[in-house]
């Protein structure tokens, strides 16, 4: 598909981020196609970020716009849905992202991800992997994918329902998937990207590009961050945090059964199936559970995040 003959809203949600967010929105200026057009909400900062935004608003007045007055948000992934929803009802649009405050944009980043996309209008998900570099661009690691020990590969329901591998700031998805994304805030919806991966496998596809397109900086302030997974610092970590991993665990009931309440009338048989196993398995027996997760594929994406699953699950 020919980048330039489609329209792109990028939807930028903002928290205190006069640090990077200049250099941010540059990038995105910089884009290689320029049938974008960028809405950024800020959440209430107190620093200069939406003095920052008040001028590339007036700098680019068809291009950037400034939705802060906006009611909603009250943490990242509210004030992401809150500016998704409004250019949903308000705009028409081919493709649909989410950029952070903090990264650059690599120059192809959206003509990369509009040409891996499905060229039919069923629901599909494009997603990238990222350059990890620190607060001064330096580089951490090549690939996100690979420090953080994720699948690229894993793009099934069963797996999805456990475990996220689509970073946010690397999606852009089309038409046909964004008008399935339910909007009622629900505090069981564990975050924005999470969501869209979950109905994009449940009613569609998802597609993996794994050439990096953003610098995907790692600072103090980030909400979330990569992780060497797999390392022994990580692993020491997570056996002494083992609470927040069965919390972790048992949140993802929670967001199932949200995606149960809203999608269960238009799942076909076979994810309503996969969808009812799961929600049944925190009344099973240990062994059960390891045994019904193995068998639907209800495991995380790594051997090692696989053995802490089973351990405390």
């Amino acid at each position: 598909m020919r980048s330039e003959n489609v329209s792109v809203a990028i939807c930028l949600a903002t928290y205190n981020g006069e640090k990077y967010l200049e250099k941010q929105i540059d990038s995105i200026v910089s884009q290689s196609v320029s049938s974008w057009t960028l809405f950024i909400r800020d959440d209430g900062s107190t620093d200069g970020t939406q003095k920052i935004i008040k001028k590339f608003a007036k700098k680019y007045p068809q291009k950037v716009f400034n939705l802060s007055g906006l009611h909603g948000g009250g943490n990242s992934k509210e004030n992401f849905f809150t500016i998704l929803q409004w250019v949903s009802e308000h705009k028409t649009f081919d493709y649909f992202m989410f950029s952070d405050q903090d990264d650059i944009w690599l120059p192809d980043k959206i003509a990369l991800s509009v040409k891996a996309i499905d060229s039919d209008d069923s629901p599909c998900l494009v997603h990238t992997d990222l350059k990890v570099v620190d607060k001064n661009l330096d580089t951490i690691t090549e690939s996100f994918i690979r420090y953080s020990n994720l699948n690229s590969q894993v793009k099934d329901f069963s797996h999805i329902l456990v475990q996220n591998n689509v970073t946010g700031c690397t999606m852009l998805w089309n038409k046909s998937l964004n008008d399935l994304i339910d909007f009622h805030p629900d505090s069981r919806i564990l975050m924005h990207d999470w969501w869209i991966a979950l109905i994009a496998s449940a009613f569609g596809n998802v597609v993996f590009v794994k050439t990096p397109t953003i610098l995907y900086r790692q600072h103090d302030e980030n909400v979330v961050g990569a992780e060497a997974a797999g390392s022994v610092a990580y692993i020491i970590s997570k056996l002494r945090n083992y609470k927040l991993i069965k919390k972790g665990l048992q949140r993802t009931f929670g967001q199932a059964n949200i995606f149960k309440e809203i999608y269960y009338h238009r799942l076909d048989a076979s994810s309503k199936s996969i969808l009812d196993e799961y929600l049944q398995l925190p009344a099973k027996s240990k062994l059960r559970k390891i045994y019904l997760s193995l068998k639907y594929g209800f495991t995380k994406q790594s051997t090692i995040q696989i053995i802490g699953q089973f351990l405390f699950v």
